[in-house]
């Protein structure tokens, strides 16, 4: 199952010059036990802006250059091949940046979507999905440093049909490289 984990502000905003705009420890502790176990594909800036693998994590990085290398990550040069490498009976989550989260978003069965109830001055935003796609199967509010919400949304069983076409679709025809990784 391909999921994406994201924290954005109200005005879309995910980054700000490859860095969070804000520091939630509460979020970041959630993103922590979410993905525990499980294998990540981040882009090569959102990569180096955390500057390590994370512990406890596979973790499969996406980069134009073919000769790029990171001690204990898998490099892929495409969406295609970083999907094929996490195991089909896995949960893979997508954790950014913005050009992965528009290229993974078609193929996407969930988002974890943590909204900051804030605007703010940033320059890589989420990218926009039609939420008629998906159902939200848990929201939960938080009173922290920022406040927040947390939603589980599920693509709805309608569209998993043409998600899988898409999936197949994208693996069937000339593979995108990775743009701006």
């Amino acid at each position: 199952m391909i999921s994406i984990i994201v924290a954005m502000s109200k005005n879309r905003v995910i980054g700000k010059d490859g860095q969070l705009p804000w520091h939630l420890p509460s979020d970041l502790q959630h993103f922590k036990q979410l993905t525990m176990g499980h294998t990540l594909m981040m882009g090569r800036r959102t990569f180096e802006s955390i500057g390590h693998p994370l512990p406890g994590r596979r973790t499969i990085v996406l980069s134009q250059n073919p000769e790029y290398r990171i001690v204990d990550c898998e490099v892929v040069t495409n969406i295609e091949d970083g999907i094929q490498l996490a195991h089909s009976t896995e949960e893979l989550f997508v954790c950014g940046g913005a050009e992965v989260y528009r290229q993974t978003l078609a193929l996407a069965e969930r988002i974890y979507l943590t909204e900051l109830e804030i605007e703010s001055d940033g320059n890589a935003l989420f990218p926009k999905f039609p939420v008629e796609d998906f159902k939200t199967i848990f929201t939960r509010r938080y009173k922290d440093i920022i406040n927040y919400q947390f939603s589980i949304l599920q693509r709805c069983a309608s569209r998993k049909k043409l998600s899988s076409e898409l999936k197949a679709k994208l693996i069937e025809t000339k593979r995108e490289s990775f743009a701006g990784q």
